[in-house]
């Protein structure tokens, strides 16, 4: 667009130089010339075309001296298309064919180099800007690699806290097991022995009331450090250690977004123990897929095998660890399928739990 707008306004200052020069109605002729020459080139952008057409225009002008004022708009083609050091000499050739009038002359040395200049300087901008969009593009593309990689570490620091909250939990659960139950454990073994050893009839309703009351103490414990400890498990970790500590090669995925309750991960984890010895102990696989997906309304677990041995029919009895397995399911009311074809599959669906209204 920029380069049309020097033609444009090039064309109108040789125009008027050579309507000063003379005015007769061969301008329009080469005018028309120059507007068909200059078109081809802007179409066809061919250096050598270029080069043809401005010599055959300029072998025609050679015959028609007006013709060469119009010269100076075909070089900003030729200087679209060579560098400088071939074309700083045609102003100077355009001065010495230009030979009407001193002031013709000078004007046409003047719209020749103008013509240049403008064209290489638009050039020079045209590099510039793509070798901006380059640098804008290459900042974009190392912002988005930035901003990826601090997500991955806001990502990493999260779970880095999170694991390090559950093994908190974990060392709370056990430190609380090894000292306060341990001694309320001591204190109740005292105190049965105190009962034992007692004469006095007033005694034994208060010491019966401390027994009951360190019973319920120790019952008290004994949940929270069963929920400590449940809270503590991260199911993703648990599974992803399990599966290391087999002999087969695993491929896990994990597609959990919410918190699932203590219940369902023993049972899966229970479960994904008891696949994995069933595997080992039954077939020939040596590759295990384990996939755990969350719905709104239920989880799916699936287990496979790429085992190739067909089941014996005792095999194909459910044995104790398979009916484990469909019981535990069956208590959390959900699905279960186990197939031995093509490999040993468990297909697993668990509801989740309703929550209960607020009243």
């Amino acid at each position: 667009m920029l380069k049309l707008a020097i033609k444009i306004l090039i064309i109108l200052l040789v125009t008027a130089n050579a309507l000063a020069v003379i005015a007769t109605p061969t301008i329009i002729i080469f005018l028309l010339m120059l507007i068909t020459t200059s078109a081809l080139n802007q179409y066809y952008k061919l250096s050598k075309l270029t080069l043809i057409l401005t010599a055959s225009y300029t072998m025609v002008a050679l015959f028609y001296p007006l013709a060469l004022t119009f010269l100076p708009v075909l070089f900003v083609d030729v200087a679209t298309h060579f560098p400088p050091k071939y074309t700083f000499f045609l102003p100077l050739i355009l001065t010495s064919l230009t030979a009407i009038t001193q002031q013709a002359t000078f004007f046409g040395f003047l719209m020749g180099v103008t013509a240049l200049m403008l064209t290489y300087m638009l050039e020079r901008l045209a590099e510039f800007d793509i070798i901006n969009k380059e640098i804008r593009d290459l900042n974009a593309l190392q912002k988005k690699a930035l901003l990826t990689k601090n997500q991955q570490l806001y990502e990493g620091q999260t779970e880095a806290i999170y694991l390090t909250k559950l093994a908190e939990r974990n060392r709370i659960a056990r430190d609380i097991h090894d000292t306060i139950g341990h001694s309320l454990s001591r204190a109740l073994l005292q105190t049965g022995a105190l009962a034992a050893m007692n004469q006095n009839e007033a005694l034994k309703p208060a010491i019966a009331q401390l027994k009951a009351t360190l019973i319920e103490s120790m019952n008290a414990v004994r949940k929270g450090v069963h929920d400590l400890k449940d809270d503590s498990i991260d199911l993703q970790s648990a599974i992803a250690q399990i599966l290391a500590e087999s002999d087969f090669k695993t491929t896990f995925n994990y597609d959990v977004f919410g918190d699932v309750t203590h219940v369902v991960k023993n049972c899966l984890l229970a479960i994904l123990k008891e696949s994995l010895t069933n595997s080992k102990k039954h077939s020939d696989a040596t590759q295990i897929f384990v996939r755990i997906v969350e719905h709104p309304r239920m989880y799916q677990f699936l287990i496979v095998d790429n085992g190739t041995k067909k089941p014996t029919l005792a095999q194909n009895q459910v044995g104790i660890g398979l009916q484990n397995i469909k019981e535990r399911i069956s208590e959390l009311k959900g699905y279960c399928r186990i197939e031995h074809q093509d490999g040993f599959k468990i297909f697993i669906t668990i509801p989740k739990e309703k929550e209960l209204p607020t009243l």
